[in-house]
C-alpha cells in the first residue's frame, strides 16, 4: 500500500506540471553604456589650432549639486575629448584658454553615444598664397594685412598688359589659393569686348571658370561685380541689363544694420546684426540668387534710376557659391570702407570657407 501511496503521489506531481509551471527569468535590462564628447579648438584670434586648452564638464547628482568634474586638455592639433559621461544627461561643456572661457554649449548624451562636434572655423593665414588685383574702389590687402596675411602678390589693376597678360594664362593663376579682384580694376578688353555684340572675352572667361573649377576660389567686391556676372552668369541676378556692363551700379550712400543670415557665420562672429557702410554711391545691389548661392548678410538698400529712387528689401549683400571644387565670394560693399573688427571676422570666415 506504501508503495502504491508513493506512486500515486509522484503521479499526481508528474501531472500537475507543465511548461507553464516553471518561471523563466526574462533577459536582464543592459547596462547603460556612458558615452563622450570630444571636439577640435581654435586660438581665440582664428589663426591656428589651439594647444594645451583646458576642456572640463562638471557632473552633478541627481538633486544638482557637483559631485565630480572631468577635465581634458586639448593636443597639439587642438583636438580634445571628455569621456566615462553618464548617459541621459545634460552636460555643460568649457573650454578655457588662459583665463578666458572660449567656448561654452549644452549637450545630452544618449546611451553610449559618442558625440564630435564639427571643427570650427580656424586655420594659419601664412598657408594661403593669395592674388590681389587692385582697383580704384577698394583695397582689401589692407584687411588681409590686419588678418595675419602675408604671402599674397599684388596684380596692378589699373595696368592693361599686367592684368590682362595675368588672367590670360592658366600657369599664373594656378599657384594661387585666393585670387582677390578688388572693385575699379581695368575691365574693358579683357573681361568684355567694347564691341557691344561680343561682351565677353572667351579666354578671360574660360580660365577664370575652370580655374575655379579646379580648386581655385575668387573672392570679389563692389564694381568686379561684373567679373562674377560675365564670368558665373546664372548665380546672381544684379540689378539692371545682365548682358550690359555697370548696369547695375545704381545704390546709394546708405549706413545701417545688416543681418547675418548665414547661422555659423553668425556663431562664428558672436552677433547678428553688423553696421556696414556704403560710402560711395552707384554700386551694385544684387536683387536675388540661385539657390546653390549661400547668402551670409541681407539688407535693405536704396538705388537711384535718374531721379527717382527705390527701396530694395532683405537682398543679399554677401554671398558666395561653389564652381566645382573651389568657390566664389562676392560683396556688394567695399571692404575698405569696413575695415573693422567685425568686417575682419566676417572675412576671416569667408576665406576660411572658400580655402576648404
Amino acid at each position: 500500500m506504501r508503495t502504491l501511496a508513493a506512486l500515486t503521489t509522484l503521479g499526481l506531481l508528474v501531472t500537475g506540471c507543465n511548461e507553464s509551471t516553471f518561471t523563466i527569468d526574462p533577459d536582464p535590462e543592459p547596462t547603460p553604456e556612458p558615452g563622450s564628447i570630444s571636439g577640435r579648438v581654435c586660438d581665440p584670434a582664428g589663426a591656428e589650432w589651439l594647444a594645451d586648452a583646458q576642456v572640463y564638464t562638471n557632473i552633478f547628482d541627481d538633486k544638482g549639486k557637483v559631485i565630480d568634474v572631468r577635465i581634458a586638455f586639448s593636443d597639439r592639433e587642438g583636438y580634445w575629448s571628455l569621456g566615462d559621461l553618464a548617459p541621459g544627461r545634460e552636460y555643460t561643456v568649457y573650454i578655457q584658454s588662459g583665463s578666458d572661457v572660449i567656448f561654452e554649449d549644452k549637450f545630452i548624451v544618449q546611451d553610449g553615444q559618442d558625440i564630435v562636434l564639427p571643427d570650427p572655423v580656424c586655420f594659419d593665414p601664412k598657408s594661403l598664397n593669395i592674388a590681389v588685383v587692385t582697383g580704384d574702389y577698394d583695397d582689401m590687402q589692407k584687411l588681409l594685412e590686419n588678418m595675419g596675411f602675408i604671402n599674397y602678390t599684388i596684380i596692378d589693376g589699373k595696368n592693361f598688359d599686367e592684368l590682362k597678360g595675368f588672367l590670360t594664362r592658366p600657369e599664373n593663376l594656378e599657384p594661387f589659393d585666393v585670387v582677390f579682384l578688388n572693385g575699379g580694376h581695368i575691365e574693358e578688353g579683357i573681361f568684355y569686348s567694347p564691341d557691344p555684340t561680343d561682351r565677353t572675352p572667351e579666354i578671360v572667361k574660360v580660365l577664370l571658370d575652370e580655374y575655379v573649377w579646379n580648386g581655385g576660389n575668387v573672392v570679389a567686391s563692389d564694381w568686379a561685380y561684373d567679373d562674377i556676372e560675365l564670368v558665373w552668369p546664372d548665380a546672381i541676378d544684379f540689378l539692371g541689363d545682365d548682358l550690359e556692363p555697370n548696369a547695375a551700379q545704381l545704390g546709394e550712400y546708405a549706413e545701417f544694420e545688416a543681418t547675418i543670415t548665414d547661422e555659423s557665420l553668425k556663431n562664428f562672429i558672436g552677433k547678428d546684426k553688423v553696421s556696414i557702410e556704403y560710402d560711395l554711391p552707384v554700386w551694385p545691389p544684387m536683387v536675388q540668387v540661385e539657390p546653390y548661392v549661400s547668402v551670409h548678410m541681407t539688407g535693405n538698400v536704396s538705388y537711384r534710376e535718374g531721379t527717382e529712387s527705390y527701396e530694395l528689401e532683405d537682398v543679399p549683400l554677401l554671398v558666395s557659391f561653389s564652381g566645382g571644387s573651389g568657390r566664389v565670394a562676392f560683396s556688394t560693399f567695399r571692404v575698405a570702407a569696413n575695415r573693422n573688427a567685425d568686417m575682419s571676422g566676417i572675412f576671416q570666415y569667408i576665406m576660411y570657407n572658400v580655402s576648404n
